[in-house]
């Protein structure tokens, strides 16, 4: 009753867009459930989901030694995407210019090739965003937010993005 069927799916969509394991229906439903009565975005519905269920996230880009090699995002590019976004009821949209956003491809590019399968790490307020705009000109690449990180996951950084 919280929210619509349409809801539900589009943020399972979203999941499955990023290859998140969705096996733990009762856990997604159940963070999905507990965030309906803040919010109907599916954006932000799709967030939360994601820090609820991060352990099954995190686990299948860990090494054996329970590290998470990755690159980390300057906080002044998480910035500019979170400053462009716009949250609306039932959803939210980047309105950053192209040039922009060729920039940050740019920059992400210099550091990544485009066959190499990465993470980078990014805030949770730009997370969805950043993803969003690498996910045609480097699909290899995991985003994830500081808050799905569990606390027993060492992160190793791989380098900055500037």
């Amino acid at each position: 009753k919280l929210l619509s069927l349409a809801a539900v799916q589009r943020v399972i969509q979203n999941l499955l867009r990023e290859r998140v394991p969705i096996r733990d229906a009762v856990s997604i439903l159940e963070a999905l459930g507990g965030a309906a009565q803040g919010s109907k975005n599916t954006v932000l519905l799709t967030e939360y989901v994601r820090q609820s269920i991060r352990r099954a996230i995190v686990q299948q880009l860990v090494n054996a030694q329970g590290e998470l090699a990755a690159y980390l995002l300057d906080p002044l590019i998480e910035r500019s995407v979170e400053s462009a976004v716009d949250h609306g009821e039932l959803n939210s949209v980047l309105t950053m210019p192209p040039e922009m956003v060729r920039d940050i491809l740019g920059r992400l590019g210099k550091k990544i090739e485009k066959t190499e399968t990465a993470v980078v790490i990014a805030s949770a307020g730009s997370r969805y965003f950043i993803r969003q705009t690498l996910e045609t000109a480097l699909p290899n690449v995991t985003v994830l937010s500081n808050n799905e990180i569990p606390p027993e996951v060492k992160v190793r950084s791989r380098g900055v993005i500037e």
